[in-house]
């Protein structure tokens, strides 16, 4: 009898002997797995204790064949008696065997029938192993006796066989149900993480259109600054300070042209920290002039006696420039729109982040069906067998 005819037996028969194939829908299949489990077990349970009922009745019968063989006149034999001996003392080893044997046999308290089968065949090779020799010994003397206690052992041990193969799917259901049982489990996992990626997706679009309705109104906004009084106010008064500093440029690179450095050098040539000096001025004259507005330069064109009324009039001149130019800048009130492009650029990168968190969820939601799929097909062909389809 194979898996399908245990199925025959747990799902039942139509009218004309056929397996009637059991339809189930996928919400269905736990309580059908938990039903059919308790199902495999009480049949066990019932075999088991068939079993024993047979134990009980072996043992009644073996009994019976011990105290024949217990009363066997060994000593009326016409044989030496040291043999006599021999098979005396065997004869009581051997029926110690069997007590042992039945008295194990009687003790096994194990509600599964694999575990059963296996303890069971144990019991039997510790018999044969610690009995035999005795059982040899004995039958020196002692034939037919000793013949009925084996031959009552031999067709117990038959029928108990029977019972395993009659039986044995049993055990291959035990094996087989929790696979089904594992896939349905990985199934169900499989489905709510689906539906969680589902609700985060939706999340995730909620946010990005929050986002995207931010980043709108923080455009119209700057669109309306621009247009504003104020922000036209703010352009002229830019525009007018960067006048202000190309003009300051345009002085201060003039005041070089002045200045004659090689007349400036030779003075200083023997004087090496004042040589650097001048040579910055000279490689660089506007950036190192604004880094002191001058003050440098001028002291060493006096010290040199280089100074002249043009450079005096040009450094002057420069002066005002800088104290305009300074004036100027406290005066430009701050760009608005500079913040909101700011908090533009955040809302834009928080939406890229959100759009790749919601592509990494869609790749994870395709493996996540795939696996599925692939489980699905095992757990449907695995029920198949068992004569069940899901619906």
């Amino acid at each position: 009898m194979g898996l399908f005819d245990l199925f025959r037996k747990l799902v039942g028969k139509n009218q004309n002997n056929l397996v009637a194939l059991e339809k189930l829908t996928f919400s269905e299949i736990e309580p059908w797995i938990k039903d059919k489990i308790k199902e495999n077990e009480a049949k066990q349970m019932e075999i088991i204790f068939g079993i024993k009922d047979k134990i009980k009745i072996q043992n009644n019968e073996l009994n019976e064949k011990i105290r024949i063989l217990e009363n066997f006149d060994v000593w009326a034999k016409k044989d030496k008696a040291q043999i006599k001996e021999v098979v005396n003392d065997s004869r009581k080893d051997y029926i110690l065997a069997v007590e042992n044997f039945m008295g194990n046999l009687n003790n096994l308290e194990i509600k599964e029938f694999e575990e059963f089968m296996k303890k069971i065949n144990k019991i039997f090779l510790d018999f044969n192993k610690s009995s035999y020799k005795n059982y040899e010994r004995t039958t020196i003397l002692i034939g037919k006796e000793m013949l009925n206690i084996k031959e009552g052992i031999r067709i117990f041990s038959k029928e108990v066989l029977k019972t395993y193969e009659e039986n044995k799917e049993l055990i291959e259901f035990s094996k087989t149900i929790p696979i089904i049982k594992s896939k349905y489990n990985n199934i169900n996992f499989i489905d709510n993480s689906l539906n969680s990626i589902v609700e985060k997706k939706i999340y995730l679009d909620k946010k990005i259109n929050g986002e995207e309705g931010k980043n709108k109104i923080l455009k119209q906004k700057i669109g309306e600054i621009k247009i504003s009084q104020n922000y036209l106010d703010f352009l002229k008064n830019q525009k007018k300070g960067e006048s202000l500093k190309l003009e300051l440029k345009e002085n201060i690179s003039e005041l070089k042209n002045l200045i004659d450095f090689k007349a400036l050098a030779n003075f200083f040539h023997i004087f090496e920290d004042q040589m650097v000096i001048v040579k910055k001025h000279r490689d660089d004259f506007y950036s190192t002039f604004l880094e002191d507005n001058g003050k440098l330069i001028i002291s060493f064109l006096e010290e040199s006696k280089l100074n002249n009324n043009q450079i005096f009039e040009k450094l002057e001149k420069i002066n005002s420039k800088i104290d305009e130019t300074a004036t100027h800048k406290k005066e430009i009130k701050k760009d608005e729109t500079q913040e909101i492009y700011f908090k533009i650029k955040e809302i834009i990168l928080e939406i890229d982040n959100l759009k790749i968190e919601k592509v990494k969820e869609g790749r994870r939601e395709e493996k996540l069906k795939i696996n599925r799929g692939e489980l699905m097909d095992e757990l449907m062909q695995e029920l198949g067998e068992m004569g069940v389809e899901i619906a």
